[in-house]
Formats: structure tokens, C-alpha cells, sequence
């Protein structure tokens, strides 16, 4: 599916408007640039976003043409960095990001826990479903399926695994088959790839035997969903799990080498959480383009970018099948548990021994954008 981005321009003023891709610091800056007849802005609109900035494009140019007034800044940064600089921008009270979007749910609802959020009692609010908004600080603006993506060659003569299980039983019984050609986030280094794991654990402590499984094939670790699918395309990958649906179903339709396997015992839907800042220099903009998003045009247009809408007013993406046993990770303190340091300690015990069942371990991690480790502590109190 192609998406058609219309090009942003004033209702009144015969302005140009130019898309800008620039690197500052090593950070991918999506900027628009007004022509000096435009009305002048209060201030720009400044987002961090874990997201690519190519599956918010529709979205972010239909705002702007909605919004001429407003000059958007938005910054494409790993899950962790947005966390950490939202954080340590707000304790020095530097002006910094007006709204936070990220993938790690988990961390969204830390900045909110910890009081690095403000409130919004969005109009939206009432066509959301009730686990998508927590204190009227977190709002999940999107709503995507975690699937497994697979090379199709490879799989041509062979049958492909059903859900979780099958996946078990296919690793348990080929490892060397598969041996340094899966892939899957790396969850030291990834604080979305941790979410999702410890998620399947919360859904069936029994993926601990997929867990182990995939130890015996000596896993090669990753940061990016895009990273992995290049390599299953290409075949140097056969399988990637818990990978992000909304870019591998957008692959899919694209590439005839990669394919999407959408379990059938159970799909985990994560979120991109957003947030207004505490400190945020321009709220009302932020409010703005919230809003938006949780418009049915703003739902609307993300589904385009194969990503199920939240409202139950849109109309789902297509091809989407409707009788899956979909699981949504809900917005709310229950996420903080999991960053306990006493239970991600437990957790990387047992996961360190599922993957050095290998011979030699796993291949080092391919990291892409950085991340964390470990290591890091977390207060998980709520408050």
C-alpha cells in the first residue's frame, strides 16, 4: 500500500514549505521550513520519537497542513536516549521536547510515574479503549500487532510454524537448521525488545521453552525491526521474532522474499505511548497534535502504515484478520514491574542460560542506535 502525503500549505497565505532531512549529533531531524509570509508561530513544536520518521509522514504532514502557524521538529531517537534525555532535560529545567512518543511502553509510564509528565483531558479520550490511557498523561496512539517475519525461499518446501509453540517445537527439533539465522531484539540492549519478551512470559510462562529453543539455535541479537527484516529478506536470516507488525506487514507488500507469520495462538499489540512533557514549552501544540492523533483522520492515516486503528470507528487495516487472539499491553503501572531491578535481575539469569544452551553462545548483538544494558537500576514505586 502506497501513502500519499499531501504536500503541507497555508489555508491563506501563499507560503512554501520545505521537508528537511538533516543529521545534527548523529540524530535524524525531520524539520518544516517556513517561508517568512507565514503567520508567526509561538513556538515550535519540538517531538522525541523512538519511531522512524517515514510512519509518521502522512500523519505529520496532514497535521502541519492543518496546523500552518506550527513548525514541527521531530527528532527519531533509539527508546532509551528519548527516555534518558527527556528525563535529564526536565531535572536541569532545559527547554526540551514538547511531546515524547516511544515503543517502550514500559519507560513511558516511568516518565509519568515520576512526575516528568503533564496532564491533558483529551476530547478523544471517550473513543479510546479504556487500556490505552493511564492518568490522562500516557495515551497509546497506535496499536501494532508483534509478529514473526521469515524468508519465504526458505521456506518454500517447508512448513511454516502456526504460533508460539510450533515455533518451540521447530527450534527444538532443527537447531542447526537454524543456527546463527534467527534473529530477535536483544533485551539488554533494547528496552522495547525486553518489553515484549517479558510480555510473552505474562501470557504463557511456557515461552520459556520457545525461549530456550531459540538459545539452542545461537540467536543473532539486534536493536531494530528494520535491521532484522533486511536480513530475512536477503536470506541471512530465516526467521525474526517478535519483530514490529506495522513494518514488516508494509514490507510484506513490498518485498516477495519476506513473509509474516501472525501467530494463531495469540498476537501481543504494542503501543507507541505519548506524553506531554512536565516542562513542555509549547503545551498547546502538543495538545494539538495529540489530538490529532487520536483523531479518526489521524487514526485513519496510521492505518495506512498497517498499524490497527485504536477507535473503534475506523475501520481496521486492511487485510487485518479480525479472529485473532489479539493481547494488548496495557498502559499502566502494571508495565513498571518488569523494570524492578530484583526481577530483570531474575529475568537475565534464566535468559543468559536459555541462550548459552548453544554451542559458544549467541553471536554478538548487532546494535543499532544504542540502547542499555542490564545493569540499570530502576525505582519501579508507584506513585
Amino acid at each position: 500500500m502506497n501513502v500519499k502525503v499531501r504536500p503541507a500549505k497555508g489555508a491563506f497565505l501563499p507560503v512554501i514549505l520545505i521537508l528537511a532531512a538533516v543529521s545534527v549529533a548523529g540524530l535524524s531531524v525531520m524539520v518544516w521550513l517556513s517561508s517568512k509570509d507565514e503567520a508567526p508561530a509561538s513556538g515550535a513544536l519540538v517531538i522525541y520519537s523512538s519511531t522512524d520518521e517515514d510512519q509518521f509522514a502522512s500523519v505529520l504532514a496532514e497535521f502541519r497542513r492543518r496546523n500552518p502557524a506550527v513548525r514541527v521538529i521531530y527528532k527519531s531517537l533509539p527508546a532509551r536516549e528519548v527516555y534518558d534525555r527527556t528525563r535529564q532535560e526536565i531535572d536541569r529545567s532545559e527547554a526540551g521536547a514538547d511531546l515524547v512518543i516511544s515503543s517502550s511502553m514500559d519507560l513511558q509510564i516511568k516518565l509519568v510515574n515520576d512526575r516528568y509528565a503533564q496532564p491533558y483531558s483529551s476530547p478523544h479520550r471517550a473513543q479510546l479503549p479504556n487500556w490505552a490511557v493511564w492518568k490522562n498523561e500516557a495515551f497509546a496512539v497506535t496499536s501494532e500487532p508483534i509478529v514473526i517475519g521469515y524468508n519465504k525461499r526458505a521456506f518454500a518446501s517447508a512448513g511454516l510454524p502456526a504460533g508460539h509453540d510450533d515455533l518451540a517445537a521447530l527450534l527444538h527439533a532443527q537447531p542447526s537448521r537454524f543456527r546463527d539465522r534467527i534473529g530477535l531484539y536483544d533485551p539488554g540492549l533494547s528496552p522495547t525488545g525486553y518489553m515484549y519478551i517479558r510480555q510473552d512470559l505474562h501470557v504463557d510462562r511456557d515461552n520459556w521453552d520457545l525461549i530456550g529453543g531459540i538459545g539452542r539455535a545461537g540467536p543473532r541479537l539486534f536493536t531494530s525491526t528494520k535491521e532484522m527484516i533486511e536480513r530475512v529478506s536477503s536470506g541471512d536470516l530465516l526467521l525474526a521474532y517478535n519483530i514490529i507488525g506495522s513494518y514488516a506487514l508494509q514490507r510484506a507488500k513490498a518485498d516477495p522474499d519476506f513473509g509474516v507469520i501472525v501467530p494463531n495462538d495469540y498476537v501481543l499489540v504494542g503501543s507507541r505511548v505519548a506524553l506531554i512533557t512536565r516542562l513542555a514549552p509549547n503545551p498547546a501544540a502538543a495538545q494539538r497534535f495529540l489530538d490529532f492523533i487520536l483523531s479518526s483522520e489521524g487514526q485513519r492515516l496510521l492505518s495506512l502504515n498497517n498499524m490497527i486503528p485504536l477507535r473503534s470507528d475506523v475501520p481496521p487495516m486492511e487485510n487485518w484478520p479480525a479472529s485473532v487472539n489479539q493481547r494488548a499491553i496495557h498502559v499502566g503501572p502494571a508495565l513498571m514491574a518488569d523494570l524492578d531491578q530484583v526481577n530483570r535481575d531474575r529475568f537475565f539469569l534464566k535468559w543468559k542460560s536459555s541462550m548459552a544452551r548453544a554451542s559458544g553462545g549467541p553471536v554478538p548483538p548487532k546494535t543499532m542506535g544504542g540502547g542499555t544494558n542490564e545493569t540499570v537500576s530502576f525505582n519501579a514505586s508507584v506513585s
